[in-house]
């Protein structure tokens, strides 16, 4: 996360380039990293074709020769793939492998940066999933992290907010690392100047109807005040860690959480940060239910509840018999009724926002669907039993192949030989929505 005494824009050292020892001075602290080997995956490299993401490959190219940029073509202005190409043909010229990954129905209307930002990411991450990429660069610098610290204080942010953007943020499956958030906007260009390369400026970036494009000029004329974001930030950061680790210690002690996507809590929920997290976790929505909620269950669970309540899309349940005598005392169970309905298996695939589906290359997926598991009966072994109650177990991801239950890899079943090696793996919950909030913002670059 960001750490304390963040150098302000401009950067370590002025405004000069950025030479090879001062890039690998800053990204060596966020590993560790894999062997840079030919049997070992690449690092992967975020490319808009902007110079600060240009200037990451650059340096990154030159720090390890297993890399593989990632170029996402969004389509929304009509200069936008040929600018792709362009990068692409820039990356190759480096030395570095590129791939262009298109976003589809993607659409102008409201919430368009946002849609496209978290379209962006879903394609960088099934890419990584692809290549077997678990690090991923992104191209965030001191200047974006400044402005971000003024857009989340207008909108009256808490102090996780106001911590801005992490140096390393976990997801399920992967790491997404921001080494240059120490180097200023005016470092990264100087560096491009310096090596004699050119970049592509997108216009929408000093669109003024954006709101990060005015606070941008607004702190072109105010180095001060960035300089402040920046400390602000450092101050916030550390405060996060230390808050994260406790949360972390009485989750530890408190909650299981079950491959089938549900979560078993010992005692009541007293804290309604913990049990907020927990209900975005197994609901895989984007943000976590109204505070006064939680607070209100927290305050008197079993007041409150007369069998089950539902909120955010989860509903906590009174644990049953077989449960309490292994000292658990509720259940957090996907609402059915929210399930996404079955989409079609494909590697890569996300359904519900809870789970992703990985398989061996030439696994045949045709015909095949995941979705929610439904009764037990129907899919689980005559003998077969849980000590899950079936309305947690119905909620468990599933793969369908002509209208049957053919497999629920999370627990241990599966009727057809050739799924047999395919997993469903948590995609959502805490880590990832992590990613969602530390991302950026609307017209930050990767």
């Amino acid at each position: 996360m960001t750490a304390p005494g963040e150098t302000p824009p401009g950067g370590q050292g002025g405004a000069g380039p950025l030479d090879d020892a001062a890039f690998a001075a800053a990204i060596a602290p966020l590993g560790p990293w894999l062997p840079d080997r030919p049997d070992m995956p690449p690092v992967g490299l975020a490319v808009s074709g902007g110079a600060d993401s240009l200037c990451l490959a650059f340096l990154a190219g030159r720090w390890r020769r297993r890399v593989r940029a990632l170029i996402v073509d969004h389509g929304l202005r009509a200069a936008s793939g040929g600018e792709a190409r362009l990068t692409r043909d820039r990356l190759h010229a480096m030395g570095i492998p590129a791939d262009i990954l298109m976003l589809d129905g993607l659409h102008p209307g409201p919430g368009l940066a946002d849609r496209a930002r978290r379209a962006r990411y879903a394609a960088l991450a099934r890419a990584c999933r692809a290549y077997g990429i678990v690090d991923l660069l992104l191209g965030h610098h001191a200047d974006d992290q400044a402005e971000t610290i003024l857009i989340r204080r207008r909108a009256a942010s808490g102090p996780d907010g106001l911590a801005g953007m992490a140096r390393v943020s976990i997801l399920p499956d992967m790491r997404l690392v921001r080494p240059l958030l120490s180097f200023g906007r005016d470092r990264l260009r100087a560096t491009l100047r310096h090596a004699g390369l050119e970049w592509v400026e997108d216009p929408s970036n000093a669109d003024p109807c954006a709101e990060r494009a005015r606070v941008r000029a607004a702190l072109a004329h105010d180095p001060d005040r960035a300089a402040q974001a920046l400390l602000e930030a450092g101050r916030q950061g550390a405060a996060r860690m230390a808050r994260d680790v406790a949360r972390a210690a009485r989750l530890a002690d408190t909650a299981t959480a079950a491959v089938g996507g549900w979560v078993a809590l010992r005692g009541d929920p007293s804290c309604p940060r913990d049990l907020a997290l927990l209900i975005r976790a197994v609901s895989g929505r984007d943000y976590p239910p109204s505070a006064r909620a939680v607070a209100a269950l927290c305050a008197g669970p079993r007041a409150v509840i007369s069998g089950a309540v539902t909120l955010g899309g989860v509903c906590l349940v009174p644990a049953g018999a077989a449960l309490r005598r292994a000292g658990l005392s509720w259940l957090l169970v996907r609402e059915e009724a929210a399930m996404q309905p079955p989409v079609p298996a494909r590697p890569g695939g996300m359904w519900d926002g809870r789970f992703v589906l990985c398989a061996p290359p030439g696994t045949d997926l045709s015909g095949v669907t995941i979705g929610a598991a439904g009764p037990p009966a129907c899919w689980a072994p005559r003998h077969w039993r849980s000590v899950w109650p079936a309305r947690a177990l119905r909620t468990a991801p599933a793969l369908h192949r002509a209208g049957r239950v053919v497999a629920v890899p999370g627990l241990a079943i599966c009727h057809a030989p050739d799924l047999a090696a395919v997993r469903l793996l948590p995609a959502a919950g805490a880590a990832a929505t992590e990613s969602a909030r530390f991302a950026g913002g609307p017209g930050a670059e990767f």
